[in-house]
């Protein structure tokens, strides 16, 4: 299936999404992922597995993750707008249960899957109550920091709670990793 390269967007210093609308409507479930296939030599090869960042909800289909030094990455960050890539999918049985209540635990760029379950459920005003645990490296690292925001304010059945490894004079949140007892406290 043909994606086309709508934006590429940074999202942190280490983390960008590449925006892309696709030819046809993709089916898929909060959670999910694609394997994207870029026309590169990589050693690790020519494709990766990336989980979809964007809901079924919205119209486009939304891919983040973060920067390394291979030839993959490189190439899928320089992609330019009106670019065409080759995907496969959707995959996976990562999905929101919306019979329960969601206690999620995210680190990084682990967000991607969370950030989609959370968009569905607020855009559908799902009764499920969702708590987000989201850990990272230092403030400017929290990537959809803004969007996770409006959506707690959206949704009364959502709860977002940041953490921070390295924490500056801007930040008010928690620091340290996500343990036993930062989850029975702000659960």
């Amino acid at each position: 299936m043909k994606l086309t390269v709508i934006q590429v967007k940074k999202e942190t210093p280490t983390i960008f999404s590449v925006h892309f609308k696709p030819e046809t409507k993709i089916n898929f479930r909060p959670g999910q992922y694609l394997l994207v296939e870029l026309p590169v030599t990589d050693p690790k090869g020519n494709d990766r597995s990336f989980s979809i960042a964007s809901s079924p909800t919205e119209d486009i289909i939304i891919i983040s993750t973060r920067q390394t030094d291979s030839i993959f990455k490189k190439k899928f960050e320089s992609l330019k707008k009106g670019e065409i890539v080759e995907s496969k999918g959707p995959y996976g049985s990562f999905t929101l249960d919306e019979s329960k209540p969601a206690i999620m635990l995210s680190g990084g760029i682990g967000i991607t899957p969370l950030r989609c379950m959370i968009k569905y459920a607020t855009d559908k005003k799902l009764a499920t109550k969702i708590t987000l645990f989201y850990a990272n490296r230092n403030p400017e690292e929290v990537a959809f920091k803004t969007d996770l925001d409006n959506w707690q304010k959206e949704n009364k059945n959502m709860k977002v709670v940041y953490t921070v490894n390295e924490g500056n004079e801007n930040w008010d949140g928690l620091t340290g990793f996500i343990d036993e007892k930062m989850i029975k406290a702000n659960s």
